[in-house]
């Protein structure tokens, strides 16, 4: 892996989530300062993005994560500071967003932080409220009334990931240091299990694994550990963690995003620290982690939060 490039998306300090669209050939980052979702085209052959026409497309204030259903047809981004969710079409050629009516409000949403969607629910994290808000899509891809599911305690959940097969989603905690785990049912999270503890401070990015063995990883960043460092647990086959090891590593400077390529061979970890990505091989029995390589990302002071691999 190397930079081959940069690419405006607006005001500094303003990017924070980011996701792919249709059979990865697109790509949208939510830039929380400017209020808007940048949209760009992923160049199949180089990697190199291109603005689409038209973008960016409007958000509400501080958006902070967007959500692409996997059918590639719907498009959700969380406004952090209006506590509501833009609605988004996806033009499915040419990779577009369009408003989809109104933002959409619900008093179960205070601070809606990240997101992850199925084809037919939208599941929002609300760091304020401690809960993830199982949402309906319809038909034509505007949600209804939702369902919270508190995660207990102090909860302060940032990130959530699903696994490959759609059937349980976990959710970071940004300052208690553990991974909630909830399974997806006929729609409705669930919280299945006691929260795994992942270090003794907050965590940031998720990511999870298959390797070639069949064996599947879940990663999490510790990014106020002391030193930083990245859990391994492996994932049973009801879903539920078992904790593998933690580790620390001298490239890690407060790890955000985290990122598994398609074959579950490598790792790579955002830090926000020291303006770096780094590269981590994964052992594809046991989940270990090698030793990080450091790769530059535009200068120490760019402060990279979340990834996303094209296919």
């Amino acid at each position: 892996m190397s930079r081959i490039g940069t690419v405006s998306v607006g005001s500094v300090n303003g990017p924070v989530g980011i996701a792919n669209g249709p059979s990865a050939k697109f790509l949208y980052v939510a830039n929380s300062a400017d209020g808007n979702v940048r949209e760009f085209k992923i160049n199949s052959t180089t990697g190199k993005l291109a603005a689409l026409s038209g973008s960016p497309v409007a958000a509400g204030s501080s958006p902070n994560w967007i959500a692409i259903t996997p059918n590639a047809q719907f498009g959700f981004a969380t406004n952090l500071g209006a506590g509501t969710i833009s609605q988004y079409t996806v033009d499915t050629t040419t990779g577009a967003l369009t408003a989809n009516g109104a933002a959409f409000s619900s008093p179960l949403l205070s601070s809606p932080t990240a997101a992850v969607a199925c084809n037919s629910w939208l599941y929002v994290t609300d760091a304020s409220k401690g809960t993830i808000v199982s949402f309906p899509i319809g038909a034509t891809g505007t949600l209804s009334a939702g369902t919270a599911t508190a995660l207990g305690g102090s909860a302060t959940p940032g990130q959530a990931v699903m696994d490959p097969l759609g059937t349980f989603v976990y959710v970071s905690d940004q300052k208690l240091g553990q991974v909630y785990f909830l399974t997806v049912g006929t729609g409705v999270l669930t919280l299945a299990a006691l929260p795994s503890p992942s270090s003794t401070a907050g965590e940031a990015g998720l990511a999870i694994a298959k390797t070639t063995l069949g064996n599947e990883f879940l990663f999490v960043a510790n990014q106020l550990a002391t030193p930083p460092s990245i859990t391994v647990f492996f994932v049973n086959a009801g879903g539920t963690l078992t904790f593998s090891a933690q580790f620390p590593d001298a490239s890690l400077k407060l790890p955000t995003g985290l990122v598994v390529d398609p074959t579950g061979a490598f790792l790579y970890a955002a830090n926000q620290g020291n303006g770096t990505i780094s590269r981590f091989a994964i052992d594809s029995t046991s989940g270990a982690l090698g030793t990080g390589v450091p790769i530059a990302t535009e200068s120490a002071t760019s402060s990279p939060l979340y990834l996303s691999l094209g296919q």
